[in-house]
């Protein structure tokens, strides 16, 4: 971890008395000392902690001061505690040897920050929260009674004091710690998600570096388990339908074992993706097979009795038979060298989802097929009345565009095209075909 961290932790009560230049040092252990010469202890890179009880004059900064630089040490710390002011001889001397110094509120406890540290550096800690996750992975990977990623994320809030979200690549929270403290606002997310996307359309390995409103935050990307990096011959087969862990630190002071264990978690996740894919099956296929029967020319009868088999898996509960819209989705690249298809399917499921609602479930209520390059969504409206007066509260192409241009910009990166269509609402299975033929033209 770096210095600038520290300061930035409001808990640890530390102010910054001179070096400011010097705050991107890194920080690798802690040491508490009141010793005329504690370098004997020191190995470099250290956060001195001082109540200041080697001082009996004004001169022994100086000697203090010149020993901690020779042992290497990142910084020192001094407590107020004991003289309330930092010593003045001292600030000078730190000064000289472009030392930073902080001072210590006597509020704070160094055993506070000793904590804090330790628990930033520690390889050990790492991997003790590596066996839970590794536990927790085992229990994900037999069933849903692990908990789901949340868990995972309230460990490394717990055991690490790392704050993490899973967000979409349109950068919709998928799953938060639940004792987090407040998220960052839905613009942070965006941000976030459009810099993954950039990230990876340019080819740069992860974890990506973004500042965003002066915190940093690490993106890890999250694979569909047993998919490496090398697995798909074009990035763009992937970028647009990928989900991201972002984690509100600085992942390049971080030692092997932490980003390994960070790895491991994104490989957890990526089990709850596989879950949450294969749960869309059945939608998947109740919406090919209604596209089917309708393009076929098939009899309004028999796409109504497939639509009253949708209705209830779409909405469970729902007294009347819903009014459908039909959206339609295709991405097309400039090369023409990557199947629009399957990236279509997902993003349209992800771009219907409620922007309100979070988790991997968030667009169950959608049933999207896929034909060629084409994607198509049957999207299921609660039916206001008994009558088509027009009443129906349905989706605006606009609307859903607007809602995720920002982020998916960024993976289209100049040479790839989304575009959607969709119809206005209909009340029965006759209106199907000329919705789907409305959707069609709207989308261009």
């Amino acid at each position: 971890m770096r210095l600038r961290a520290l300061l930035d932790t409001d808990a640890l009560g530390l102010r910054l008395l001179g070096g400011e230049d010097e705050l991107d040092r890194t920080v690798r252990g802690v040491m508490t000392t009141d010793l005329r010469d504690p370098s004997r202890y020191l190995s470099g890179g250290e956060l001195v902690l001082t109540g200041l009880a080697w001082r009996k004059d004004a001169d022994d900064s100086e000697a203090f001061v010149r020993l901690l630089v020779q042992a290497q040490v990142a910084a020192l710390a001094a407590g107020e505690a004991e003289l309330r002011d930092i010593p003045e001889d001292l600030v000078l001397a730190c000064a000289r040897h472009r030392l930073p110094l902080f001072a210590v509120d006597e509020s704070v406890a160094f055993a506070t920050i000793t904590e804090h540290v330790v628990r930033q550096v520690s390889g050990e800690r790492a991997g003790d929260l590596a066996a839970v996750v590794d536990r927790h992975r085992r229990m994900m990977t037999s069933g849903p009674a692990g908990g789901g990623p949340d868990v995972v994320l309230d460990l490394l809030g717990s055991d690490l004091d790392l704050r993490a979200w899973v967000l979409s690549p349109t950068g919709r929270p998928i799953a938060a710690p639940k004792s987090a403290g407040p998220a960052p606002d839905p613009e942070t997310f965006v941000r976030l998600a459009a810099e993954h996307l950039a990230a990876t359309r340019a080819g740069r390995p992860g974890p990506h570096r973004v500042v965003v409103d002066g915190t940093t935050y690490s993106l890890f990307p999250v694979r569909s388990s047993g998919r490496t990096p090398q697995a798909a011959p074009d990035v763009r087969e992937t970028v647009l339908t990928d989900w991201l862990l972002a984690v509100a630190a600085d992942a390049a002071d971080w030692p092997e074992e932490r980003l390994d264990l960070l790895r491991g978690v994104t490989q957890l996740i990526a089990v709850e993706r596989d879950r949450r894919e294969a749960s869309r099956t059945v939608r998947r296929r109740l919406a090919q097979e209604v596209l089917e029967l309708v393009q076929s020319g098939a009899a309004p009868a028999e796409i109504a009795a497939r639509l009253r088999v949708a209705a209830p898996v779409l909405l469970p509960g729902l007294g009347a038979a819903p009014h459908w819209q039909v959206v339609v989705a295709r991405v097309e690249w400039e090369d023409g060298a990557v199947a629009g298809g399957p990236v279509a399917q997902s993003l349209l499921e992800e771009v219907l989802a409620d922007p309100l609602a979070t988790g991997p479930d968030a667009a169950d209520r959608v049933a999207v097929a896929h034909t060629g390059d084409e994607a198509v969504a049957l999207v299921p409206l609660p039916a206001v009345s008994t009558e088509h007066d027009g009443s129906e509260t349905g989706l605006l192409a606009d609307a859903l565009l607007r809602s995720v241009r920002d982020a998916l910009s960024a993976g289209l990166d100049g040479d790839g095209r989304l575009t959607l269509g969709v119809s206005a609402a209909v009340h029965s299975a006759e209106g199907l075909r000329g919705a789907l033929e409305e959707a069609r033209h709207a989308r261009g």
